[in-house]
């Protein structure tokens, strides 16, 4: 959460200079990253023995809920002035990189480490968005519509994170071992998802 704030992205919202094609292009990055995210899920779910199966259960009912939040997100930008069509829509270098590591994850066996990169994504509606938005709203002074996608994920992802918190404490149950990977998955994907922000403008 510090490393994000001090992107130049975060310092434009705090301090007032954050621009209507500043946002665009913010959402021009996440739109595609947000369509992958039920499809890398999924993938996980598929290289999951079948003693992890409650894990299964829950990461199938989290990819089920959110697999359409790229539409929110779409419909957001494009109330607010975004041109491009969804599929010409492309994450940035940081964006990339992040989702080509969670696929290279999800393919692996038994995946569990993936809990604690989903932990960390989870986190940023809970820990970052509440914290950005009232500034972000102030800013750029436009209809709501056009902040639907933070405000559904800043007010869910509480709940979210519970989930994440249940499905790491089954899988140190079932495989206490995987604590190792877990932990590094997270520190990796904190690391991937900072990149992503601080190449945002």
């Amino acid at each position: 959460r510090s490393n994000v704030f001090r992107t130049e992205y975060a310092n434009r919202i705090f301090n007032g200079k954050i621009k209507a094609e500043d946002y665009q292009r913010w959402m021009e990055n996440w739109i595609p990253q947000v369509r992958e995210g039920s499809i890398w899920m999924r993938t996980a779910i598929a290289n999951l023995s079948t003693k992890f199966e409650g894990i299964q259960e829950l990461i199938e009912e989290h990819a089920g809920e959110e697999q359409f939040d790229f539409n929110i997100l779409y419909s957001d930008y494009k109330n607010a002035g975004g041109k491009k069509a969804l599929d010409d829509l492309q994450r940035n270098q940081g964006g990339e990189e992040l989702n080509t590591f969670m696929y290279t994850k999800a393919r692996s066996h038994d995946p569990l480490g993936l809990l604690g990169g989903i932990f960390i994504i989870e986190g940023t509606g809970n820990k970052i968005i509440p914290t950005l938005l009232p500034f972000l709203k102030k800013s750029l002074n436009m209809q709501m519509n056009v902040f639907k996608f933070l405000e559904y994920h800043g007010e869910n992802d509480v709940h979210h994170l519970e989930r994440w918190v249940r499905a790491v404490e089954m899988a140190l149950i079932i495989q206490p071992e995987s604590y190792d990977d877990i932990i590094a998955t997270a520190k990796k994907v904190a690391e991937l998802y900072t990149k992503q922000w601080e190449l945002a403008l």
